[in-house]
C-alpha cells in the first residue's frame, strides 16, 4: 500500500466497474438487444460486416465509413454466423467493450491523477447512462471509445516505464480508435506529445507511431481494394462537410442505375431544420463535389458564417437529444436528463479545471488536469470543421467526468486531508497537500506518492527534501497502478528525526521542518420518432427521408439492392 493512499478508494473503483457491467449486461443482452435495433448507420455497419465476415465480394458502399467498426462486428459474426446467432454474440461483443472502458479509465487516471480523483472518475463513467444507452446499438461509439482510453493509457505508461511495448500497445489501440472514428486521432497525437518531446522516450514514441501507421495503412488498403483506386479511411467525410457548413435538411443523389441515397443530420431531423437538397447523376461518396459545395456555402455566406460555426458548437450540446437513443421511449428521457445535466455542469467544470490547474501549477502540479482538459477541448474540432451533434461529443464525456472526478476529490478529500493534516502537532499548518506531482514536458516537480512499505533509511544529516522527476520514474519498477517508483527506495521519513551524539556534552535536537507530506492520491428494429434511414452519423448523418407531399413519411432507400 502506497503511503497517502487509502485503498478504499481502488474498493470503490472496482465496486463500480464492477456493477457498471452488471449494468451493461442487463441493458444490452436483455433489455435492449443491439440486433433489435439495427437501422440507419448500424445497418450499414451490420451489412458491410456481414460481408466481410464470409469473405464475399465486398459493394462500394463498403468504404463509405471508417472500417473499424464492421471489424469488430465480423470477429462474432466469422466465428458465430452470420446471421441473428452471430449478432447475439456481436452484443456480447459491445457489452465487454462498454464495460471494460471504465477500467481503462480508471487505470489511465490513476497514473495522471490522484487516488480518490480516479476513483471518483471511474464511478461517473460506470454509471454514465448514455454511454450505457449506447451498448444496446451497433454504433461506432462504443468500440471507439473503449481502444481511445486503452491508447491513453498505454501511452501514459509507456511514458513512466519507457517501455516500447507499452508504446506499440497504444499504437495499435489508438491507431484501431482512429479507423472507428477519425477525429480520435487527434487526441492519440496529444497523448504522445510528452513521449515525443523526451529524448529518453524515443524508441517508445517510434513504436506508438508504428502502431497507429500499421492501422490507418491497413485501412487505407481496404478501401483501396474495396474502391479499386487510392483512396482514404472512409469517403463520408465530404458528405459530412457539406451537411456541416450549408442549410441543409435532407440530400438525395440518385444514379442513372436507379440506386437512389437520402441523408440527414439527426440535429436536422429532430429540429426539421434546413432545406431538402437532390443531386442528379452523383455519388453520395464523391468526396471532391460535397466539399467543394460545403466551401462555396462558406464563401457566400462570408462573415455571416461565424453563425454556422456557433450553431455546431451549440447543437454539440443541448439543441437535440443525443441519436439514436433519441427514437425509444424511455430511453429518450433518460438520456435527454443526462445530456442536459451534463451540458450545463460542463463550463463550470471546465473553468473549476481552469482554476485548479493555475492553483497547483507553481507548486509542480496540475499535469493531469491540464492533459484531460486539452482531450476534452478537441470536441470542439468537429464542430467548427464538420458539424455539430450530440452523438459526436459522448465519447469525450469520458474527459469531462474525469475532471469532475479530480473537482470533488480536491474539495471535498484534499481539502479536509490538508485541514486534518495541518491540524497534527507534528505538521506546520501551512504545509500543502498536493494532489499530483508529475513532470509536464520537461518540468521537475515533487514526487506525488512515496511507497511506505519500499522504504529504506534517510539520512538525517541536513538531508535535502526528497525530490524525484519525471526521468527517475522512468528508471524505476512500477507497483500497483502501475505508478512507477525510483530504483533507489526511498526511507520511510518520521515526523522527528533525533540524532544520537556521542559521549560528551548534552545531546542538541536539531530542530527539522518537514515539507514533505504524504499525498492523496471513467435484425431490424421498428422505427419511430426521428429515426433516420440511412446515417451518416459520426463519421456521418443520420439517414433520413427528405421532406415532400407525404409528411413525416420516411424514404427507405436500398443501397445495396437495383431498383
Amino acid at each position: 500500500m502506497r503511503s497517502g493512499a487509502d485503498p478504499s478508494w481502488d474498493r470503490v473503483a472496482r465496486l463500480a466497474i464492477a456493477l457498471g457491467a452488471v449494468a451493461r449486461a442487463l441493458w444490452a443482452l436483455f433489455l435492449h438487444l443491439p440486433v433489435d435495433h439495427v437501422y440507419s448507420d448500424a445497418q450499414s455497419y451490420v451489412e458491410s460486416a456481414m460481408r466481410l465476415a464470409k469473405w464475399a465480394a465486398p459493394v462500394r458502399f463498403d468504404a463509405f465509413y471508417p472500417p473499424g467498426t464492421q471489424v469488430v462486428l465480423a470477429v462474432p459474426l466469422a466465428l458465430i454466423g452470420a446471421d441473428r446467432d452471430g449478432l447475439l454474440a456481436a452484443a456480447i461483443v459491445w457489452t465487454i467493450l462498454s464495460a471494460i472502458t471504465p477500467l481503462f479509465v480508471w487505470r489511465y487516471t490513476l497514473l495522471v491523477l490522484s487516488r480518490p480523483a480516479a476513483a471518483l472518475a471511474t464511478v461517473l463513467c460506470a454509471a454514465w447512462p448514455i454511454h450505457i444507452a449506447y451498448t444496446g446499438y451497433f454504433m461506432s461509439e462504443t468500440p471507439g471509445m473503449a481502444f481511445l482510453v486503452l491508447s491513453l493509457w498505454l501511452a501514459e505508461r509507456a511514458r513512466r516505464e519507457r517501455g516500447i511495448m507499452s508504446g506499440l500497445g497504444a499504437g495499435l489501440a489508438g491507431g484501431f480508435a482512429a479507423v472507428t472514428r477519425p477525429a480520435f486521432v487527434l487526441n492519440v497525437l496529444l497523448g504522445a506529445v510528452p513521449l515525443v518531446r523526451a529524448r529518453a522516450l524515443v524508441r517508445p514514441a517510434i513504436a506508438l507511431a508504428a502502431g497507429v501507421l500499421l492501422m490507418l495503412a491497413l485501412a487505407v488498403v481496404h478501401n483501396s481494394l474495396v474502391v479499386g483506386q487510392l483512396s482514404g479511411i472512409s469517403e463520408n467525410s465530404g458528405l459530412t462537410f457539406y451537411l456541416g457548413h450549408c442549410d441543409v435538411h435532407a440530400v438525395r443523389t440518385t444514379r442513372s442505375d436507379g440506386i437512389t441515397y437520402v441523408f440527414a443530420t439527426p440535429v436536422a431531423t429532430q429540429l426539421d431544420r434546413g432545406a431538402d437538397v437532390t443531386f442528379a447523376e452523383r455519388d453520395i461518396w464523391d468526396e471532391r463535389f460535397f466539399y467543394s459545395e460545403g466551401l462555396r456555402c462558406i464563401a457566400n455566406d462570408g462573415l455571416s458564417h461565424a453563425r454556422i460555426l456557433l450553431r455546431n458548437v451549440f447543437d454539440m450540446g443541448l439543441s437535440t437529444v443525443p441519436w439514436p437513443p433519441s427514437n425509444d421511449p424511455g430511453v429518450r428521457e433518460v438520456v435527454s436528463l443526462a445530456n442536459i445535466l451534463y451540458v450545463l455542469a460542463l463550463p463550470f467544470v471546465v473553468l473549476g479545471s481552469v482554476r485548479l490547474v493555475r492553483r497547483r501549477w507553481p507548486e509542480g502540479g496540475g499535469r493531469g488536469e491540464l492533459m484531460l482538459l486539452g482531450q476534452l477541448a478537441l470536441v470542439l474540432v468537429t464542430a467548427v470543421v464538420f458539424l455539430g451533434d450530440p452523438r459526436f461529443r459522448t465519447p469525450y464525456d469520458v474527459f469531462g467526468l474525469a475532471l469532475l472526478g479530480s473537482l470533488i476529490a480536491d474539495r471535498f478529500v484534499v481539502a479536509r486531508s490538508a485541514a486534518a493534516a495541518s491540524s497534527h502537532p507534528d505538521v506546520r499548518a501551512d504545509d500543502g497537500v498536493e494532489q499530483d506531482g508529475e513532470r509536464v514536458l520537461g518540468r521537475s516537480e515533487p514526487s506525488r506518492e512515496v511507497d511506505a512499505d519500499q522504504a529504506s533509511a534517510a539520512e538525517s544529516d541536513r538531508a535535502p527534501a526528497v525530490r524525484t522527476d519525471d526521468d527517475a520514474a522512468q528508471h524505476g519498477r512500477t507497483l500497483e497502478g502501475d505508478e512507477a517508483v525510483p530504483a533507489e527506495e526511498l526511507g520511510r521519513v518520521r515526523p522527528r528525526v533525533h540524532e544520537v551524539p556521542p559521549v560528551g556534552p548534552a545531546a542538541v535536537e536539531p530542530e527539522i521542518t518537514s515539507d514533505a507530506q504524504p499525498v492523496l492520491a471513467a435484425g431490424l428494429a421498428s422505427r419511430n420518432g426521428d429515426a433516420p434511414d440511412r446515417g451518416a452519423g459520426d463519421e456521418d448523418a443520420a439517414g433520413v427521408a427528405p421532406a415532400g407531399d407525404r409528411s413525416g413519411e420516411e424514404v427507405h432507400p436500398a443501397p445495396f439492392d437495383e431498383r
